[in-house]
């Protein structure tokens, strides 16, 4: 049984990987001669292909590297470039061999991954200063990490990323963090006051909200922190806070007077009998969230619906009525009128799922 990586285990794997991993040289020079195409990937199980150089770099056999690297393996593959193999899964002579001859540093992968990020993952945190070295810096490329080692609590990573000046408020869509958090919003997602002090400390920017108009403060409310909800408004500017700046805000949406008022009066919250959502809880009016859902106005009016954190009950001003979005799925579905839901958000509340 072999184990390669990160992709699995292997009960076997073919003769000329067997030999890239005994760094048989001899033999790789043999299955040459027959006409072996070097670069061409190789089958190992039902739903993985490997090429010998991805197979050697991920087993850290070094001599295999340097004599299918001299012999013309292509270093800079689109999907999986030899860098970030190396900085993943290698050591330092590795790394600094592969440059040598060419490696690019500033790639990524098939995933959208750098290579400070694809070190983080291979647990070589010694590689992460000789990236910067070579050339990739943390104050270009560091954001993505720092972003995710937040989520990890790995404050000796984080350190070393603000001291060489990535950008603690990088903020950039990807496949994990597709609705533009910063590191802040993900401190306050996983309820980390700890966390989120440090990084303001470090100068992270409390008024920067993510794709769906949620700021760090809005999220610390709909988490129900409310030590944090005061902590974050203590940092941001005293109009975010002020009626008739919200008013001025909203007046766009159009928001009739009877949602203005409810949402203004004391009980916000209603248990939902015979529902799966449980409860509906609304923000305050001056809490309310703005954002947009394409080129189209929304006004986020819940502050929680039980365990679906990704459905939002929401003012859509250009039809005047109730609706849900989904924010996983993208989808905006107008339910009722104002006085029709609340007489009944049972109902209601159960079409989202119809």
């Amino acid at each position: 049984m072999i184990t390669i990586g990160n992709i699995g285990r292997f009960e076997s794997i073919p003769q000329i990987l067997n030999d890239v991993l005994n760094e048989n040289i001899s033999a790789l020079e043999e299955h040459l001669l027959k006409g072996w195409e070097l670069n061409k990937e190789i089958r190992v199980g039902k739903y993985t292909e490997l090429s010998p150089l991805d197979f050697a770099l991920i087993m850290e056999k070094f001599q295999s590297i340097k004599w299918l690297t001299e012999k013309g393996a292509t270093l800079n593959a689109k999907e999986h470039p030899s860098f970030l193999l190396a900085v993943r899964y290698c050591n330092e002579e590795v790394i600094r061999f592969l440059v040598s001859h060419g490696a690019k540093i500033d790639v990524t992968n098939n995933v959208g991954s750098e290579a400070f990020l694809e070190a983080y993952y291979g647990k070589r945190f010694d590689n992460l200063s000789i990236i910067q070295e070579l050339g990739h810096i943390a104050a270009k490329y560091g954001g993505q990490l720092l972003r995710h080692a937040v989520s990890d609590r790995n404050y000796k990573i984080l350190e070393f990323l603000i001291e060489h000046g990535a950008d603690i408020n990088y903020n950039k869509s990807d496949m994990v963090y597709s609705n533009k958090s910063t590191p802040l919003c993900v401190a306050a997602r996983y309820v980390d006051l700890e966390m989120c002090t440090f990084l303001v400390k470090h100068g992270a920017d409390v008024t920067i909200a993510e794709k769906d108009g949620m700021r760090p403060y809005s999220i610390a409310l709909e988490k129900g922190d409310e030590e944090m909800a005061e902590y974050f408004k203590s940092l941001e500017p005293p109009e975010f806070h002020q009626t008739q700046n919200k008013l001025d805000e909203l007046k766009p949406y159009k928001l009739p007077k009877k949602i203005i008022e409810f949402l203004n009066s004391e009980n916000l919250h209603f248990d939902l009998a015979d529902s799966d959502f449980g409860y509906i809880e609304f923000f305050k009016l001056i809490d309310t969230i703005p954002f947009k859902f394409g080129r189209q106005k929304l006004l986020r009016l819940s502050r929680s619906l039980g365990d679906y954190s990704h459905i939002y009950i929401v003012w859509n001003p250009k039809t005047k009525k109730i609706a849900s979005y989904d924010m996983e799925h993208e989808e905006l579905i107008d339910l009722a009128a104002f006085d029709d839901f609340i007489e009944d958000m049972t109902k209601y509340m159960n079409r989202i799922f119809e």
